[in-house]
């Protein structure tokens, strides 16, 4: 990418990285070019919770005052008091319900996914219902990438950023993990193994549910019995798998195309340090970018320089909570729980 005045910069997936990173680089000057292959923001039924922590500054520096005005919005929920207590992440024993550790996360805020889609979202255009299926970067300027589009023809921007736009785990109400880790191939890969023949999602899959998860202490048994199961209550409930990969180097077209968030490395749950790396991603892109327009630098190197440290950071990160996963399946005992990383440095930024 030249140091032009009004550089272009394609995000393929308006997830919240996508959004994020638009946000960011729109208020330093870019033009910024969104494609989303769903028909619209919230066409998924699904929703989830995420906490922000030690990434929450970054974050807020990243937005506009106008957007971040409305952050407030996607809190998950609105009536709690911020106090010490709700800045801790606690873990119980659901057979006894004895408080096993908790981690202090002070100033941190849990939003839903849809919340903050929404308020991030704010004064973007986004191309609905348009998937990207080629990225060219042969036959275009060494400076610019040809995009094309399902049934259209190709267009010519300077920059491209793949984002976050991939379905998760759902928790409305509340969430239930079984970690069963399995290696495929121990340098490259791990991810959660999974019963084909379990139902997946509806009353079939809330009556597996309780069939399942019998014998907890009453506190967490009654959030269990208490759930609808019958169609008419309409229960959102989902049975899902999740899945991870360890970030690898890949070809960045001389620094013109990249990746960030899950596109790039995605997370197991524990430890909550999926966002706060997407973040930082975000966060390091745009200052990399800001680089090749105001001081003229080598966009191959400086982008070279974001994707070797977003690769070495997210693959550390990723490992990390498939080690935890292995921990919390194979040793939930307290010998077990010691040697999780949550138990002995909290939820706060380890890579």
């Amino acid at each position: 990418m030249t140091a032009s005045k009004d550089p272009t910069v394609v995000i393929i997936g308006a997830g919240l990285t996508g959004l994020l990173a638009a946000q960011a680089l729109k208020q330093h000057g870019f033009h910024v070019l969104i494609f989303d292959s769903e028909p619209h923001l919230n066409c998924r039924p699904r929703d989830w919770t995420i906490l922000i922590h030690w990434a929450l500054p970054l974050f807020s520096s990243l937005l506009p005052p106008s957007v971040l005005a409305s952050f407030d919005k996607a809190i998950a929920n609105p009536h709690l008091e911020f106090d010490e207590w709700a800045g801790t992440l606690p873990m119980y024993n659901g057979e006894t319900g004895d408080l096993i550790f908790k981690s202090a996360v002070p100033g941190s805020r849990r939003i839903t996914r849809r919340g903050l889609r929404d308020v991030l979202a704010e004064g973007l255009e986004i191309q609905w219902g348009r998937t990207v299926t080629k990225l060219d970067t042969e036959s275009s300027s060494l400076e610019k990438v040809k995009v094309t589009l399902e049934g259209e023809g190709g267009i010519e921007e300077q920059n491209q950023k793949g984002g976050e736009d991939k379905a998760k785990v759902m928790r409305s109400g509340f969430m239930i993990g079984t970690c069963i880790v399995d290696y495929p191939d121990q340098s490259t890969k791990g991810s959660l193994s999974s019963t084909p023949s379990i139902p997946r999602k509806g009353p079939s899959a809330v009556r597996y549910l309780k069939q399942s998860w019998q014998g907890l202490s009453p506190e967490f048994q009654s959030f269990i019995d208490q759930t609808p199961e019958d169609d008419s209550t309409h229960t959102k409930a989902f049975i899902d798998e999740m899945g991870t990969w360890i970030a690898q180097p890949f070809d960045n077209r001389s620094g013109r195309v990249t990746l960030a968030g899950d596109a790039a490395h995605p997370m197991l749950i524990l430890r909550g340090q999926g966002f706060q790396h997407a973040v930082t991603d975000v966060h390091n892109y745009v200052q990399a970018l800001l680089k090749v327009r105001d001081s003229a630098a080598d966009r191959k190197e400086v982008v070279g320089r974001y994707d070797e440290d977003m690769v070495e950071r997210g693959s550390k990160a990723a490992l990390q909570a498939l080690r935890e996963a292995e921990l919390a399946e194979l040793a939930m005992d307290e010998t077990g729980v010691e040697r999780m990383v949550m138990a002995r440095e909290g939820h706060g930024r380890g890579v």
